[in-house]
Parts: structure tokens; C-alpha cells; sequence
């Protein structure tokens, strides 16, 4: 993967995660959720947006860090 877009597309996930986990967890604090609600599971789908915003922003900071996308340099590879 081209470094420019390396940068470009971990800087998206990034800010996409953030501001995903970010409003449906605030989201979730601010709710407020009776027994039935809790009965009716309805609070799994913003906990699974929120674990879904870490993901994206997982994988944006791995695409920066350039863990992930990146080619095995010469220097990375194990000398056998």
C-alpha cells in the first residue's frame, strides 16, 4: 500500500472511530434504560457501535504506526 494513501486512510478510521465510540457511548450514558429495557437487551447495539468505533480506531492507529498495510522491508525480515 502507497504510504500517502497508508496515512490518509488511517486518519479517517481513526477520526471515524473516535467519534463513533464516542457519541454511542454517550449515547449509552445518557440513556436511560428501565428494567425492561435491560430485559430486551436493547443496550447491544450501541455497545456493539462503541466496540466497533475502538476497532476502526485500532486500525487507524495500527495504519499510521504502519504495522498494518505496510510491505516487510529488508531490514524487517528474519534473517534465516
Amino acid at each position: 500500500m502507497k504510504p500517502i494513501v497508508r496515512i490518509v486512510l488511517g486518519v479517517a478510521l481513526l477520526i471515524v472511530g473516535i467519534l463513533t465510540a464516542a457519541f454511542f457511548g454517550l449515547l449509552l450514558l445518557i440513556a436511560d434504560c428501565t428494567a425492561q429495557c435491560q430485559a430486551n437487551h436493547e443496550q447491544l447495539v450501541p455497545i456493539g457501535l462503541v466496540v466497533l468505533g475502538l476497532a476502526f480506531t485500532v486500525v487507524g492507529v495500527l495504519l499510521l504506526v504502519g504495522r498494518l498495510g505496510a510491505r516487510a522491508s529488508a531490514a524487517s525480515r528474519p534473517r534465516v
